[in-house]
C-alpha cells in the first residue's frame, strides 16, 4: 500500500516559517477562457488588527481570520489576467473556500476533492495572480 500524498516538506515548512503567507497550484480547467488555482493560505500569520489603515484583505481571508488555514479554489478569465493590472475580489469566482485547522485537515480536504498536494508550490513559480 502507497502512502498518502502530501505537500512537499520543503513547500509546508516554508509556509510554516512564514516564508509565504500562501502555497498554490495551477488547476486544469475545460473553459479555455479562464484560468483556475488552488491556495492555502496560513491565515494565522496575517495581523488583522494592527494593519495599515489602507491595507485589505480579499474577503474570503476576512471570513476566515478566525482559522488557521483557508483553502480556496477559483478562476479568473484569461482576459482579466492579460489586461489588468492587480486582481480584487470582483475579477475572481471562487468555486471552494474550506477553513482548515491542521495539516491533516489540509491532506483530508485535498485527498476528498482529488488535489494533488505534490504539486503545491509558492505562489511565485505557479504564475499566482492574487497579491
Amino acid at each position: 500500500m502507497n502512502s498518502p500524498k502530501t505537500i512537499p516538506r520543503k513547500v509546508w515548512h516554508g509556509l510554516e516559517s512564514k516564508s509565504y503567507l500562501e502555497i498554490a497550484q495551477e488547476l486544469p480547467d475545460t473553459n479555455n477562457l479562464l484560468r483556475k488555482w488552488i491556495a492555502i493560505y496560513a491565515v494565522y500569520q496575517i495581523d488583522f488588527i494592527n494593519r495599515r489603515p489602507t491595507r485589505l484583505f480579499y474577503d474570503f481571508l476576512e471570513s476566515a481570520k478566525d482559522s488557521n488555514y483557508v483553502a480556496v479554489e477559483f478562476s479568473i478569465p484569461r482576459h482579466i489576467l492579460e489586461t489588468r493590472d492587480s486582481i480584487d475580489d470582483s475579477d475572481i469566482t471562487i468555486s471552494k473556500c474550506v477553513t482548515l485547522k491542521t495539516e491533516e485537515d489540509i491532506n483530508r480536504f485535498l485527498q476528498q476533492n482529488s488535489i494533488d498536494p505534490e504539486l503545491f508550490t509558492p505562489p511565485w513559480t505557479c504564475e499566482y495572480p492574487l497579491d
